[in-house]
């Protein structure tokens, strides 16, 4: 099977060809609210490098977030065209697990924190397995909490678990500024620069994993993963209510 892979619901716009053999062609941009005019050209260039015609791909796995509102809107409309035009199924991707999955770690917790403002982030808590994804447990998420709240969750996670647990990889784009909240613990560390963010090799890799488990869907029933509302919603529904007489 063959799987063209992207994400665009953080800071990098993300695109990966692969089989189930390797990856066959990966590409990473990280230009401010470029998404838009960024994706396109990288799944041609994706595609090309790779040598793989449109007409030759199984499936379309994207990363669902949650993340930038717009970047989610992009990523999962260029999906559901792609799909809908080569008459394929869409994958969908958590992007916090495309995250974990990329830092590379094979042993304890891997938690990925993307910035949700207000000191807040979307976070989640997988059980690292090895390099196949089907041996990724999800302890905790997706959820959008205080970073403290998920410091506490993360410490009794742990306590709870056998010593190879004990180790705490983070990734995300916050992960270095809240490192420090987990305490001075030498068995916590921050992932590598290059694997903070989701790699569209990591999407791929969770993608055709879950193609082979039937998690294939119509591009109808794509649907994204928010956690909360735009700031554009609350601002709106606070400016209602305070007109509601």
């Amino acid at each position: 099977m063959r799987v063209l892979a992207f994400d665009t619901a953080t800071a990098a716009c993300t695109v990966a060809v692969a089989s189930e053999e390797r990856v066959l062609a990966e590409l990473t941009l990280q230009v401010p609210r470029a998404h838009s005019t960024r994706l396109m050209p990288l799944i041609a260039q994706a595609l090309r490098e790779a040598g793989v015609d449109r007409r030759e791909l199984d499936a379309i796995a994207v990363g669902v977030g949650p993340g930038s509102f717009t970047g989610l809107r992009i990523g999962l409309a260029t999906a559901k065209g792609l799909a809908l035009a080569l008459d394929k199924p869409v994958v969908p991707v958590s992007t916090l697990a495309a995250a974990a999955y990329g830092t590379g770690a094979q042993i304890g917790l891997v938690v990925p924190l993307f910035d949700a403002k207000r000191d807040q982030v979307f976070s989640a808590v997988y059980a690292a397995g090895d390099r196949d994804p089907a041996t990724w447990v999800e302890v905790l998420g997706p959820v959008n909490l205080h970073v403290d709240e998920l410091v506490e969750r993360v410490r009794t996670i742990r306590a709870g678990m056998q010593h190879t647990w004990q180790f705490v990889t983070l990734c995300g784009d916050v992960a270095e500024t809240h490192a420090p909240r987990f305490g001075p613990d030498q068995a916590v560390r921050v992932a590598a620069a290059g694997a903070l963010l989701p790699r569209g090799s990591a999407v791929a890799a969770l993608g055709l994993s879950l193609l082979k488990r039937g998690g294939g869907v119509a591009p109808d029933a794509l649907v994204p993963i928010y956690l909360r509302k735009s700031e554009a919603e609350s601002l709106w529904e606070a400016r209602k209510s305070r007109s509601a007489p």
